[in-house]
């Protein structure tokens, strides 16, 4: 599982400059008890993963930010961070997600996991689970990314 670090960078990443322009404040996208519901432990409320930076939040489980914890990070994107990352990488792989936002993939990359990019619209947005074996984290970022398609 990748670190606590690792996850504020890849954060980063998916956000980027100018994301999600008027989609706001990423921790006000989702409650505790939304993603509690769906990884099934109960999670604090979000915190921004950057202070001062509202395009990404993290919702933690028990254990907090260590290594195997169940967390998740919902990070607002740009178009550009979205189509970039449907640029092929060597050691990543894209597959598309039918049937969520208006365009969705997935990518994997070991052994940081995996993440559901969406757009709906203008939106853009990523989420990352980690905590939970590979085969069960796809699902569970298609149904928070279901929920989230409301509210942005």
């Amino acid at each position: 599982m990748a670190s606590a670090a690792t996850w504020a960078i890849c954060a980063l990443a998916a956000g980027g400059a100018g994301a999600a322009a008027g989609a706001g404040d990423a921790c006000t996208l989702l409650t505790a008890a939304q993603v509690s519901t769906v990884l099934g432990v109960a999670v604090e409320e979000g915190e921004h993963i950057v202070p001062n930076s509202l395009t990404s939040c993290g919702w933690m489980g028990p254990g907090g930010a260590s290594i195997g914890s169940k967390k998740m990070v919902l990070s607002l994107m740009s178009a550009r961070s979205f189509e970039a990352g449907k640029t092929p990488v060597k050691g990543v792989t894209e597959i598309s997600a039918s049937g969520i936002g208006d365009e969705a993939y997935y990518i994997s990359m070991p052994p940081f996991g995996t993440a559901l990019s969406v757009r709906k619209g203008s939106a853009y947005f990523q989420l990352r689970i980690a905590g939970y074996p590979s085969g069960q984290v796809r699902n569970l970022e298609k149904l928070l990314a279901l929920t989230l398609l409301d509210r942005v």
